[in-house]
């Protein structure tokens, strides 16, 4: 299973527990005439809360390892994502304080509740979302095809090294087959298939994959030709 896999699958629980947290907060607090004991809504609010705390650090923990591995190779999305969940955090994190120790604006917190709801179904969407999303889209698609067509430009292998090193080392080992956040891509080319987009193990889809990736593998359209040669003549001596 994939990190991403897993962090996407945590992401869900940990929507589905905020979500709880919610309707056990609003049924308490405004349906009439409700069966549902109130002890029994204040536990599952309660609990469904706690959860909700765990996964929220669990992931959190997660995200920051990318971050620090992944290192300028962050789309805007992941960065759009980042800061969304970080004033998700600090707004649950304020909400907690009033609840122990400020309990003269209690009558904020129904408001800073929603406000988290609301946030952690965004910060979803832009993660958890878009990863199953475009999962399920890429089933669809053929994986025969590469996107762009093979150029008969020399490689450098030791550019493509350097390259290799800056852009691709913090997600893949050259130097065997593991995971790291990516796959590792030792003997990537005597394959049958790409272990990322499931296409065929050549020249031309590797290139397809660094322009046009599948999955959540961060674009290197910004390349150049040469540079794309260079990198590619490395990946053949894995």
């Amino acid at each position: 299973m994939s990190l991403f896999l897993f962090k996407s699958i945590l992401a869900t629980f940990f929507l589905l527990a905020g979500l709880i947290a919610v309707i056990s907060m609003l049924t308490l607090m405004g349906r009439q005439g409700r069966k549902i004991s109130a002890n029994f809504l204040r536990k599952a609010h309660k609990i469904s809360g706690f959860i909700f705390c765990v996964l929220l650090i669990v992931i959190s923990y997660f995200c920051i390892k990318y971050w620090v591995t992944a290192g300028d190779q962050i789309s805007a999305r992941a960065i759009a994502h980042s800061v969304l969940a970080l004033a998700l955090f600090i707004i649950f994190i304020l909400k907690i304080l009033i609840v122990q120790f400020y309990k003269q604006f209690l009558k904020y917190v129904p408001v800073l509740g929603m406000i988290v709801f609301a946030l952690s179904f965004i910060v979803f969407s832009t993660s958890a979302g878009f990863f199953f999303l475009r999962t399920f889209c890429e089933k669809g698609e053929t994986v025969e095809a590469a996107v762009t067509p093979r150029t008969d430009l020399q490689g450098n292998v030791e550019k493509g090294a350097l390259l290799y090193n800056n852009k691709c080392g913090a997600c893949h080992y050259a130097n065997k087959e593991d995971k790291k956040l990516g796959p590792g891509l030792k003997n990537i080319l005597r394959k049958e298939r790409l272990p990322h987009s499931g296409r065929p193990a050549n020249i031309e889809n590797i290139k397809s994959q660094l322009i046009k990736p599948v999955l959540t593998m961060p674009s290197f359209s910004n390349l150049t030709e040469q540079e794309l040669a260079d990198l590619l003549a490395y990946l053949e001596t894995l």
